[in-house]
Formats: C-alpha cells, sequence, structure tokens
C-alpha cells in the first residue's frame, strides 16, 4: 500500500512538473512577445515602410566616426557680435518634456521651412520612435536629397546616432528646466491624479504619491512612466538603473557638457536665445518667439516639505540642472555690454509682435496650452500665424511638403481634420489653407485634388 501511494505521488509530481513546463513556454513564446512594446512599436514602423516601399531593417554597423573639420571655435558662442561670421543651419535640438520646448521648437522650425532646409522626421509623426532607439537606416532610406539638416523632434540623446545621421557642423542644444517645476508640470499636464488609482480619492495627490513614490509610479500608464522621475535625463540617455549611481551620474554630465554646444535654460530662457543667436550668427528676426505652452510655477504653491521630497525624488535631475544653469550664468557674464541691450530688445520686440498680432490669448487644453486670436488687421498676416502654430501643426506642415509623394490620400485627410480641431482651439494658427499653400510651393498639383 505504501509502495503504491509513493508511485502515485510521483506520478502526479511528474505530470504537475510537465504541466509547469509546458505552461511556462507557452508564456514565455506567446503571451511575452505581445507584450513587449519596443519590438511591436519597431514592427509597426517596419510595416509603415513597407507600405512606402521603403527597406527599413538594420544592417551591420559599419559606421566609422571622422573628426570634425570645422575649427573649435566653429561650436563656440562668441562673447560678442561678429558681423563677419556665416549663418549656421544644421541643428540638432533634443527636446526634453515639459520644458518649453514646444516654442523654441517653433524657432528651429519656422528657421528650416524659410531657408528651405530638410528635417530629420517620420512621415507626419511628433517623435522619433521615443522612447525607443532611432531607427538609424529607416531614417537613411527616407533621407532628402541634400541630406538633413534640422532635428527638433522627440527622441532620446544618443550622440554616436546623431553625428551618424546629421552633417559635419551640426550644432547641440538642449533645453532644460527647474526640476521641481517640471515634475509638478509632468504631474498635472498628464494629470496623474486621475491615471494613478491611488492618487484619485486623495485631497493632496502630491502627499500621498511621496508616501511611497517608487510602488506609486509603478501604477502609471505605459506611455507616461519614465516622465515620472528624472525625466529631463532620461530623454539626455540616461539609463533608470544608473539614477542611484553617484560616479555614473557624474560621467553622464561630464559627457553631455562635451556632447552639447549649448544647454539652455528655461528660467533664462530670453538670455539663452540670444546666446543662441550668437552662437548661430542669426538675426533676432530668427528667435522671435510667443509662448505656446503655460509655464506654471507650480513650486509656488507647494510646502517646502513636498518641494524637498520632489528634489530628493529627482535628485539626478537636480544635478544636472545645477551643472548647466551654473555654467550657463558663467558663459552670460563672459559677454559684452551689447548683450543685455539684445536680451532688452528681443523681450521689447516679442511684446510688440504680440501686441500687434492677437487681440485674446487665452489658456486652452485644462489650462496646459495658450490659444491665441488674431487682430482684424492681421488676419492674414503669415508671421503673426507661424509663431501661433504648434509643433504638431508645425510637423504636419514640413512633412506634407518633405514627403509630399509618398503620402496616401488617407495620410493629408487626416492632416486636415487634426488640423481643423485644433483652430478651433487656437484660431491664429495656421489654418488648412495657409499650410496647403506652404506644402505646394513650385508644385503643379495641389494637395487639395488628393482630398
Amino acid at each position: 500500500m505504501m509502495r503504491m501511494f509513493e508511485k502515485y505521488s510521483r506520478s502526479l509530481f511528474e505530470l504537475t512538473l510537465f504541466i509547469t513546463v509546458i505552461y511556462l513556454l507557452y508564456t514565455v513564446l506567446t503571451i511575452y512577445p505581445l507584450s513587449n512594446k519596443t519590438k511591436s512599436a519597431l514592427k509597426l514602423l517596419e510595416e509603415d515602410a513597407k507600405r512606402r516601399g521603403i527597406q527599413p531593417t538594420d544592417k551591420p554597423d559599419d559606421w566609422v566616426y571622422q573628426p570634425s573639420k570645422f575649427p573649435k571655435e566653429w561650436y563656440q558662442i562668441p562673447s560678442s557680435v561678429d558681423n563677419t561670421c556665416k549663418a549656421k543651419h544644421n541643428i540638432y535640438f533634443l527636446r526634453t518634456h515639459q520644458t518649453g520646448t514646444s516654442s523654441v521648437s517653433n524657432i528651429f522650425y519656422r528657421y528650416g521651412q524659410e531657408h528651405k532646409l530638410n528635417f530629420v522626421m517620420y512621415p507626419l509623426k511628433q517623435s522619433l520612435n521615443y522612447p525607443n532607439k532611432l531607427k538609424i537606416v529607416y531614417l537613411e532610406n527616407i533621407k532628402p536629397e541634400g541630406g538633413y539638416n534640422i532635428l527638433a523632434q522627440y527622441t532620446r540623446h544618443k550622440e554616436r546616432d546623431i553625428l551618424r545621421l546629421m552633417p559635419d557642423g551640426t550644432i547641440f542644444i538642449t533645453l532644460l528646466r527647474n526640476p521641481v517645476d517640471q515634475f509638478l508640470s509632468v504631474f498635472n499636464n498628464f494629470d496623474l491624479k486621475s491615471e494613478i488609482r491611488n492618487l484619485r480619492l486623495h485631497q493632496d495627490p502630491y502627499q500621498e504619491f511621496f508616501r511611497n513614490p517608487d510602488k506609486i509610479a509603478k501604477m502609471s500608464p505605459d506611455a507616461i512612466f519614465h516622465l515620472i522621475q528624472n525625466s529631463m535625463s532620461f530623454d539626455l540617455g540616461l539609463e533608470p538603473k544608473f539614477f542611484k549611481n553617484s560616479n555614473a551620474v557624474d560621467a553622464f554630465i561630464q559627457k553631455l557638457d562635451s556632447d552639447f554646444h549649448l544647454v539652455m535654460i528655461l528660467e533664462l530662457l530670453d538670455e539663452s536665445l540670444v546666446l543662441l543667436k550668437r552662437l548661430m550668427c542669426w538675426t533676432l528676426n530668427d528667435i522671435i518667439y510667443v509662448k505656446l505652452s503655460v509655464n506654471n510655477e507650480y513650486s509656488a504653491s507647494i510646502s517646502e516639505e513636498i518641494n524637498a521630497k520632489i528634489k530628493e525624488w529627482n535628485s539626478v535631475d537636480q544635478r544636472l540642472y545645477d551643472h548647466f544653469y551654473n555654467k550657463l550664468k558663467r558663459v552670460i557674464s563672459a559677454q559684452d555690454d551689447e548683450f543685455k541691450r539684445e536680451v532688452e530688445l528681443l523681450k521689447s520686440i516679442n511684446r510688440d509682435f504680440s501686441k500687434e498680432c492677437y487681440e485674446r490669448v487665452t489658456p486652452v487644453y485644462n489650462g496646459n496650452k495658450i490659444g491665441y486670436t488674431l487682430r482684424e488687421t492681421h488676419k492674414s498676416n503669415e508671421t503673426c500665424k507661424i509663431l501661433a502654430t504648434d509643433d504638431i501643426t508645425q510637423n504636419h506642415a514640413i512633412g506634407l511638403k518633405q514627403f509630399r509623394d509618398q503620402l496616401s490620400p488617407s495620410d493629408v485627410m487626416m492632416v486636415r481634420n487634426h488640423m481643423q480641431n485644433l483652430k478651433k482651439f487656437n484660431p491664429a494658427m495656421l489654418g488648412w489653407d495657409d499650410v496647403n499653400n506652404l506644402s505646394t510651393d513650385d508644385k503643379d498639383k495641389s494637395i487639395k485634388t488628393e482630398l
């Protein structure tokens, strides 16, 4: 009897083990691939490329970096205006999240279109496969004649990819913001109180979040999880596994210091833009802007305790910001007396443009963005329209022109419908007819005929 029981028990154990192994194999082979977001996103990209007749698959990376042929002065910010310099057209602007990059990218979009430059972009997409890696071969295959000039879309920084994609002499630029205000902007603009179940019923969501931030952050949607902690550092290429490695963070900041020729600071935006003007050998007209997003100083309304916890939670971003804020102040202090006059003149021109172009300015999209209404006297003023146009519409305008022969009628219809919807909130922005005219310069066939 005892032997029969042992035999039965052993058989039952072997059966259970067999079933367990089969289940694990099923999980690995079927469930895991479906949850692999990176693979899924790249597959969609490849399907899109195949539909357009492009082969995006990666090939062995035989690219070798060649040292720049430009002198070191090319990449340095001059301390005074150089009237003999030549304007630079090649720009890499690494966009960080919730830092005011919408207004700054408008400058680069406007400049590129005025000078007929080529942009790094996927057709009608706002990001370059963010937060996943760039599809370099795909972008090389769709490269316009003459190569790329401007990259101003969301991507994660990887110096090697940019050096490979962009021409020699490209200027590397990015923008940082006070980490407390930046974190609170992410928290509010992405509505984490509603998105995270544990925060919904609390009157003080900040207090509840910092009761157990590691646990609660993991409850956020996948699309915004990487924005909740040290997101500026994440955008600039640091992996989360290094957030608590002080030596790795030091090395990361030093590497960025050598990679980027200008790191702008939102709290010193006008000063940063005048430095940009001098670095690029541009004019003041090239850097005129209006605010396209509401940069609320949320930190003014929180307690000192929450302020301290945000800094601790975003300690890498804080170190990053402090380093480049102090560096920018040193660069500003080295400028000549004309620099202050240029900064004040830029502020004055921006105020005058806003007063002359717009009769009403209102917060839209739950107070996160700014909508403008044109004055009757400036209803047809293209500059006023372009200044007020959001980055999504700018992307569409550029995409319609740059990928004119690759877009299907349904793509064009999608753009038109999207623009008509956005214009309800921001009446001053470029309309469909404006973008259609921009996209059909020197073209015999109007995009309208495809609708």
